[in-house]
């Protein structure tokens, strides 16, 4: 029976010990593929457009209607542009379709991008606060639920 206790406290020592390192370690976010920035889906987003209006977290979006998907060799054009000459090229592409007023609200802790501005995809971490009238906004959706958002042409 002693030797029973003393195993008990043995382990309630060494669980609290590990329970207590483990509850000062600092979070970190899950990792992958090396990048701690989320990648946008492959898809092309569901909603398109420039912000019209912004209260909270409730955002109204011109919503492109009839965009085309961007092919590779198109993309890899772009990229060889300044963000000024692809910003250009964008609000010349947007005044060729016609839009639909949507209001989005961005949940919280949504995955927020924005564009790196060198045309690579690749991304960069945003705060709802960088979300402003003139932005250009893509939203993917899964159903009615918002999975990620990506602001472009922020970064100068």
């Amino acid at each position: 029976m002693k030797n029973i206790i003393i195993v008990l406290i043995f382990l309630s020592i060494v669980g609290g010990g590990y329970w207590f390192y483990q509850s000062s370690q600092p979070i970190t976010k899950n990792v992958v593929s090396g990048n701690t920035t989320p990648v946008s889906p492959s898809r092309m987003a569901e909603i398109n457009g420039y912000v019209i209006s912004i209260a909270g977290n409730e955002v109204v979006v011109a919503n492109e209607i009839g965009l085309k998907e961007v092919t590779e060799e198109e993309r890899l054009r772009r990229q060889k542009l300044t963000q000024e000459e692809r910003q250009a090229l964008k609000a010349a592409e947007s005044a060729n379709v016609s839009k639909e007023n949507v209001t989005v609200v961005i949940p919280v802790g949504i995955a927020l991008v924005k564009g790196s501005g060198d045309a690579s995809g690749k991304n960069l971490p945003a705060d709802l606060s960088e979300i402003k009238k003139g932005i250009y906004l893509s939203v993917w959706k899964t159903g009615e639920e918002i999975e990620f958002v990506k602001l472009k042409g922020t970064v100068q």
